[in-house]
């Protein structure tokens, strides 16, 4: 009898052991939940960061004379909209602000998102024009007119706007963080501009001051122009701990390879 009820407290210590092992396991499974961090950064600038004084990527503005040297975006949010399972699905993250456009490292929001496969991906970043003196982006730099002379530049861009950027499919699993970014290309905002919109520019304290209020003209382009200045790239973080390229909204894969090439 003695060794029956042994044998039973046993079973039971086994039992209690057990279930206390598949707790741990859930937990442990649970806290794998794969993150994604959304940022925006200016693409091609001949500048220097704002914060860290380090040279940046280089780009022409496709405007002769016209550098932009820094910028600041304050997004009020960050949407990311695809399918899954042929589901609609949408991941947001509100409230980056002050992110420098320039900073080799730019700011990120996260987000938690589920593993599988994502289609018909689009990214969108929302700039809103709130009540405080932020503004949702503002962009400085200099043009060298006709006449040799350089002359300050600053965008005061106080209106509502929406960037959006497309990319392939994204598969996500339990061991990888993706990050989403959006390259904010200069080049695409000033379209349809020529430097003597530049030269014939009101100056306000001698300074190109564009705004829905002042060159108003220049600014209506570059209103229109805003949504599509967007082109997105994921990057991810596989086992090895290494950050690596995903594909981009122009069917690269993030090795050089075109989408098409597999």
């Amino acid at each position: 009898m003695k060794t029956l009820k042994t044998g039973v407290i046993a079973l039971i210590s086994l039992a209690v052991l057990s279930l206390a092992a598949c707790k741990k396991d859930s937990s442990s499974s649970s806290s794998k939940t794969p993150q994604l961090s959304f940022q925006m950064q200016a693409d091609n600038s001949l500048a220097a960061s704002s914060t860290t004084g380090q040279t940046v990527n280089s780009i022409g503005t496709g405007i002769t004379g016209l550098t932009f040297t820094a910028g600041i975006a304050n997004i009020s949010r960050f949407k990311l909209e695809a399918k899954k399972n042929g589901v609609e699905t949408e991941i947001s993250s509100k409230n980056l602000t002050n992110v420098d456009l320039f900073a080799i490292s730019p700011s990120l929001v996260n987000a938690t998102i589920a593993p599988g496969t994502y289609t018909e991906v689009e990214i969108k970043v929302e700039l809103v024009h709130s009540n405080t003196d932020a503004l949702p982006l503002k962009l400085t730099g200099s043009f060298a007119s006709s006449g040799g002379t350089v002359i300050p530049v600053e965008l005061d861009f106080n209106s509502d706007a929406e960037i959006k950027a497309e990319a392939e499919n994204v598969t996500v699993t339990d061991s990888t963080n993706f990050s989403a970014i959006v390259h904010f290309h200069l080049n695409k905002l000033v379209a349809g501009i020529s430097a003597a919109d530049f030269d014939n520019a009101t100056l306000t304290n001698g300074t190109i001051v564009i705004s829905s209020t002042s060159n108003t003209a220049i600014y209506n382009k570059l209103l229109n122009n805003i949504a599509n200045c967007g082109v997105s790239e994921f990057r991810h973080k596989g086992k090895d701990g290494k950050d690596h390229e995903g594909p981009d909204d122009n069917g690269h894969d993030g090795d050089g390879h075109d989408g098409n090439d597999h």
